[in-house]
């Protein structure tokens, strides 16, 4: 019998219901998720693109239970995604080192998943947090230093250790590579390759940039309108697009590595 996939996503549906106002008419309730399902297999990458309004972002949300899902079922091993799991899914919001408290220290910022969930003691969360800052090539000794001191690199593998040290097996990044020049993707890119490899980690890459997130992904999902309209293995999805909405991301993203070369 096959092992149950690490994440299972089952007929996943988001709708916003509007309030009405007093003696106003009806508003429509808006649909950002109808009908999505996948599977994410431990220590896999899946990329899940789109334009803008697409769904990319509820779905990011649901995922990591900072939205309900108005219908279907999210199973994390095999069981019910619940509270309990919180910490083994994290998110990345998009422009993660912008997001940052200036004058938190970097043990303040990385240690807060673990400081929520009250999980340890506190001198087992500051070791948690210095190991973290190691993994994303940040020395412990600069567990004291303020967000403002870092530079916007470091800033970005702040971000990425205080995801980690809540040990996930699910990171999703959602447009974290937005507004990087080249040189700071590729290096981003390159330790979370290297992130995956050492902690088995899988990854839900969230981004409107096929291209990008390519050389990345082991699968690509494509969404419109709030469903999933195309989902394939990266070689034979971008090699062999079938949806009209496929294909014009292609085409977007190379007109994007033209204009950056």
């Amino acid at each position: 019998m096959p092992a149950e996939p690490l994440l299972r996503v089952r007929d996943l549906a988001k709708t916003y219901f509007r309030r009405r106002r007093w003696l106003a008419a009806p508003q429509p309730a808006m649909v950002a998720l109808s009908g999505v399902s996948f599977t994410l297999e431990r220590g896999r990458t899946l990329a899940v693109v789109g334009a803008s309004g697409s769904g990319k972002s509820t779905l990011a949300r649901c995922l990591a239970q900072f939205e309900t899902p108005t219908g279907g079922e999210i199973l994390f091993e095999g069981s019910p995604l619940s509270p309990q799991r919180r910490l083994d899914i994290q998110l990345i919001f998009q422009q993660p080192a912008a997001s940052l408290n200036p004058r938190f220290t970097a043990a303040e910022i990385v240690e807060e998943p673990l400081a929520i969930q009250r999980a340890g003691t506190r001198e087992g969360r500051r070791e948690r947090a210095a190991f973290a800052l190691e993994l994303t090539g940040i020395a412990r000794t600069a567990l004291g230093k303020r967000a403002y001191e870092f530079s916007g690199g470091e800033r970005q593998r702040l971000a990425i250790a205080r995801a980690l040290v809540a040990e996930p097996k699910v990171l999703i990044l959602d447009e974290s590579f937005n507004g990087l020049d080249v040189t700071l993707a590729a290096q981003i890119a390159a330790l979370l390759t290297a992130l995956q490899q050492r902690l088995g980690i899988a990854y839900i890459l969230i981004s409107h940039d096929l291209t990008l997130v390519s050389s990345l992904a082991d699968e690509i999902a494509v969404m419109d309108r709030g469903t999933i309209v195309e989902h394939a293995p990266t070689a034979t999805l971008m090699s062999q697009p079938r949806h009209a909405q496929t294909r014009a991301l292609i085409a977007a993203s190379l007109a994007l590595v033209g204009r950056r070369a």
